[in-house]
């Protein structure tokens, strides 16, 4: 099993002694582990995850990973919170939920130990639904952690709600006191006979930043990048859209590939799957029909999960993607239209490629690259002075591991100042998280191998 990386225990610890904390670490570098492991030490009985809607399947994958005989329990719509289960996860969804059941529920049943409010800056807004949900539910939920990498979006005033649930002796004050203290305040009138109180920036912010340090515990990714392997690697289970599944059954894909196995003898074991997926890549016309299908299913999801991610990390963050059929990386271009997209295919003419490369590496509202893993795979550079992207993200991936190696390598260059997170997106509950898990492990160990320190010529 891994060990924790220095920051990891140092989370984990000061969150099983239940000293009040603000896990702000940067995305991609272990907020979810870190708060796992804090259960298992504290040996928390009863403990919450409250979490967007995207992450709730990476939770559940996360938990069944370091803390294996945890009993855990999705919950979905009205439900009564059984004494039975050690983890609950609840979307931020539910949170939001006029009368909710659900923070009925929270705020009348059994207690918790802890709780973990993942992407805790959903919850800065005063007057959402969820802020008062939590606000009412509180009391239930133990220690209250927050984890995000992006604790303020706007100002200052952002931070107030958690600050006042999970650490109010700390900050020992309203709201209206902390604003004038800290927020650029002035009142603005709209068209009605009262002004309105508005926030136009922060002020005092070295007094603030002393203030709250006892309670942020901020870890930046090129901090601990000494700690971190050259490209981290990971699986993200995202839920499956059955709708865009018609004719073969997924099933046929885990059947091909027994098959495929079996021929090659007894002795064939689980990393022979390669050179089975390789066989079957290109050969068989039922597979390579469901394996266009299941990029189609897999795009609702992963749009969701991208969207997220984009929104989540800093505006000047840029986010690398990869697909393999054309109507995935099409479907990724429209979906994420918002971003600017470079797009980047086979069907690419030389003059558009550098083009799109250009934008990327310059435009500032591009915050998106969606290429095609053969074609955006090798011989172009994606970091640059204007350009941070150390995130990478993989819809679809290449049956062939060291593609996959080479098309995040396009991070990991010379110019380089963060720890690059490669992920790929697998259909959870299928055989593609079994595929994917397999092509992670194999792609760690070429980067590991083979690591060139981005040689220009990688």
């Amino acid at each position: 099993m891994n060990e924790l990386f220095p920051h990891q225990f140092e989370g984990a610890f000061r969150l099983s002694a239940g000293t009040p904390t603000y896990l702000a670490f940067d995305m991609g570098i272990g907020k979810t582990r870190t708060f796992i492991e804090a259960a298992k030490m504290r040996d928390a009985k009863r403990i919450l995850v409250i979490c967007p809607a995207s992450a709730v399947l990476v939770w559940k994958r996360e938990i069944a990973l370091w803390d294996r005989a945890a009993t855990l329990q999705i919950v979905k719509g009205s439900i009564t919170f059984l004494a039975a289960a050690k983890y609950y996860i609840v979307s931020h969804g539910l949170m939001s939920q006029k009368n909710s059941p659900v923070v009925e529920a929270l705020a009348n049943g059994k207690p918790f130990d802890m709780t973990a409010i993942d992407e805790a800056h959903a919850f800065n807004a005063a007057d959402s639904n969820r802020v008062k949900a939590l606000y009412r539910a509180a009391p239930k939920l133990g220690d209250i952690f927050p984890l995000s990498g992006t604790p303020m979006r706007n100002h200052v005033g952002d931070l107030y709600t958690l600050l006042s649930i999970c650490w109010p002796k700390g900050l020992n004050m309203n709201r209206a006191a902390f604003e004038d203290r800290f927020c650029k305040v002035s009142h603005k009138y709209f068209g009605g006979s009262r002004p309105i109180r508005v926030i136009e920036g922060s002020k005092n912010i070295d007094v603030l930043k002393k203030l709250i340090a006892p309670f942020m515990l901020r870890v930046r990714k090129e901090q601990v990048f000494k700690d971190l392997p050259a490209i981290l690697w990971d699986t993200v289970p995202i839920p499956l859209d059955s709708s865009a599944m018609t004719g073969p059954d997924i099933d046929l894909l885990e059947k091909a590939v027994n098959q495929a196995m079996a021929a090659k003898g007894a002795a064939a074991g689980l990393d022979d799957m390669v050179g089975a997926l390789a066989q079957l890549n290109g050969a068989d016309t039922s597979i390579m029909s469901l394996r266009r299908m299941l990029g189609a299913a897999k795009l609702r999801g992963a749009t969701e999960y991208i969207v997220d991610m984009l929104d989540n990390l800093p505006a000047d963050r840029k986010v690398l993607v990869f697909g393999h059929h054309a109507h995935v990386i099409a479907s990724l271009a429209r979906h994420l239209g918002e971003y600017s997209p470079a797009v980047l295919t086979g069907l690419t003419t030389p003059k558009d490629r550098e083009a799109a490369v250009d934008k990327f590496l310059t435009d500032p509202k591009c915050r998106v690259f969606i290429g095609n893993i053969q074609a955006a795979g090798t011989a172009i550079t994606l970091v640059g002075p204007k350009c941070r992207c150390s995130d990478v993200v993989f819809v679809e991936s290449s049956w062939t591991p060291m593609d996959n190696a080479q098309a995040a390598c396009r991070v990991h260059r010379i110019g380089q100042k963060d720890g690059v997170v490669a992920r790929m997106l697998s259909a959870a509950g299928t055989v593609d998280d079994l595929i994917s898990g397999l092509l992670v492990r194999k792609a760690r160990e070429f980067t590991q191998l083979f690591d060139t320190e981005g040689a220009p010529n990688a």
